[in-house]
């Protein structure tokens, strides 16, 4: 949760989260602008296979005297299968008008043409898929110390291991 208190102040909020068999991943951030001008922006990603549950909760609160703030939320999930599940749960209190506010959610599959598109260039089906998932997390991986990058992107590998079948 941010306190946006101060004039002109500004906050950002960046994750990603990957829900396997038997996770029920429920997660958010919160941010109140009060000061005027104040700025946020929430990016998320959701990854879901094998009967993993991702929800995702945002709230954004405006209050009255916050007099030109703006604030976008992004909400971006992907499953991977037909028994996955993935929701996002916008919330916005907005108590003055003079504001520039937005939510965005996309909710989506793995594409069966993408991944064959891939295997028929010479790709495996799991790196097929690990590349899509890669791909799908790269804007959130460039934000990171690279040291971190990298371990994401291993660890999404390392999770797409045995995902075929």
């Amino acid at each position: 949760m941010s306190v946006l208190q101060g004039d002109n102040s500004r906050c950002e909020f960046t994750g990603v989260t990957f829900a396997g068999h038997g996770q029920n991943l429920d997660t958010g951030t919160k941010v109140v602008h009060v000061g005027k001008n104040t700025s946020s922006y929430i990016n998320t990603k959701s990854i879901s296979k094998s009967d993993g549950i991702s929800t995702f909760r945002s709230a954004v609160v405006v209050g009255q005297n916050a007099k030109g703030s703006k604030s976008s939320v992004s909400c971006e999930s992907l499953m991977l299968d037909d028994i996955s599940r993935s929701d996002t749960i916008p919330a916005m209190d907005i108590r003055t008008d003079d504001v520039d506010i937005g939510h965005e959610a996309k909710i989506g599959r793995i594409s069966d043409d993408v991944v064959f598109y891939l295997m028929s260039r010479g790709m495996s089906e799991e790196d097929a898929k690990a590349l899509i998932v890669s791909g799908f997390a790269d804007n959130v991986s460039k934000e990171l110390p690279l040291e971190y990058a990298v371990e994401m992107n291993n660890l999404i590998r390392l999770e797409m291991k045995g995902t075929v079948g």
